[in-house]
């Protein structure tokens, strides 16, 4: 995978999360990241509060000026974890469950997708899901 795409990769999975943004000019903003554009690299926060404690609705970043982007909390839901779970849960074959890393989802039987947002699909295999999923997360959670 190209270098590029892996970064892509990585802020597609910080979208909707809380992140921190150091500038060059040491200001720190601490935000929701909204959106980002590699060329020109170009951040979107939302929510944001800069070091001073300045609150701003939206924050835009020009690439140039960010010298880190840290992130504080690492995800609950590992899609890899979860489909190896349903497979031994469920006595799936492995290839019924198949792992999209990148967008951070499990596809089940080709029609019920996981995700960190939760369980689509419908019928009594989706609702078995649903409470497989829904203790998966629990124990995440407790840290069990």
């Amino acid at each position: 995978m190209m270098s590029s795409r892996r970064v892509a990769t990585e802020l597609n999975s910080l979208l909707d999360k809380a992140i921190v943004v150091r500038l060059i000019n040491n200001k720190i903003y601490y935000g929701t990241l909204s959106s980002y554009e590699l060329s020109p690299f170009i951040l979107t926060l939302t929510n944001a509060k800069d070091n001073d404690n300045n609150t701003y609705y939206k924050v835009i970043l020009n690439g140039n000026s960010i010298t880190e982007i840290l992130v504080k909390s690492s995800p609950i839901f590992d899609p890899k974890e979860f489909a190896d779970l349903v497979t031994k849960e469920l006595n799936l074959r492995a290839g019924d469950a198949k792992v999209y890393e990148e967008a951070g989802v499990v596809v089940i039987l080709d029609r019920i997708k996981v995700s960190e947002n939760g369980v689509e699909g419908s019928g009594p295999l989706a609702q078995r899901i649903y409470d497989l999923y829904n203790d998966y997360i629990n124990k995440k959670k407790k840290g069990s």
